[in-house]
């Protein structure tokens, strides 16, 4: 049996489920089909608040893993953050669902990564550079944009898939897919069929991730 953490960071709270939505839904209910017997964890980080992670939090954090001593102002959040980390390190598949925002993640994704980015945890410092310490995880990243970034005088302008796999292998990952629609509002006419084919994507990769 595996452990799934299904990371969402669509603000499905504050609208009418749009097509990051339906991605989420078609992709989890064929994972749940084809893997029965596995674990799966949704986390909404719009819905968990995460506190903004700040110079305090960082400080604590660090004095939590070269194992200091924290007083009670200090504790309440590095214990949330500790939560998080673990949360994500104990699982076997990691699916990241954000869409595009200002070009970017959405802040509560980015702040989450942040949680994440602990030294002597999912990296470590040497003479030579960071070195990442997370391995044997498969990740997936399910991302939806209105315009087409793909294009050579817009690829440069991504800023949300590339964040989302240069951190992961900063962390060490290398294992990463991607299920990118984008284009279906930038393309009207063809917008049935872009949504088409990445609602296929993601029903496919549910039953093999």
């Amino acid at each position: 049996m595996s452990r799934l953490l299904f990371i969402e960071a669509n603000d499905s709270t504050h609208q009418s489920k749009g097509i990051s939505s339906q991605m989420n839904e078609t992709f989890l209910s064929s994972y749940r089909t084809h893997h029965p017997e596995d674990e799966i964890i949704v986390l909404n980080l719009f819905e968990e608040r995460l506190p903004f992670f700040d110079l305090k939090l960082a400080t604590s954090a660090a004095k939590l893993f070269r194992g200091e001593s924290l007083d009670a102002e200090e504790s309440v959040p590095v214990e949330k953050l500790q939560e998080y980390l673990t949360g994500f390190l104990e699982s076997d598949k990691i699916v990241f669902s954000f869409p595009m925002w200002n070009l970017t993640v959405p802040a509560p994704l980015h702040n989450y990564m942040d949680y994440l980015a602990q030294a002597g945890q999912t990296f470590r410092y040497t003479s030579e550079g960071s070195v990442g310490l997370v391995t044997g995880k498969h990740v997936l990243l399910l991302h939806s944009r209105g315009g087409d970034y793909s294009t050579p005088d817009k690829v440069s302008s991504d800023h949300a898939v590339r964040y989302m796999v240069d951190i992961l292998r900063f962390f060490g990952i290398e294992d990463v897919e991607t299920i990118i629609l984008e284009g279906h509002q930038q393309y009207p006419d063809r917008a049935d069929e872009l949504i088409k084919n990445a609602l296929s994507a993601c029903e496919k990769a549910g039953q093999r991730f």
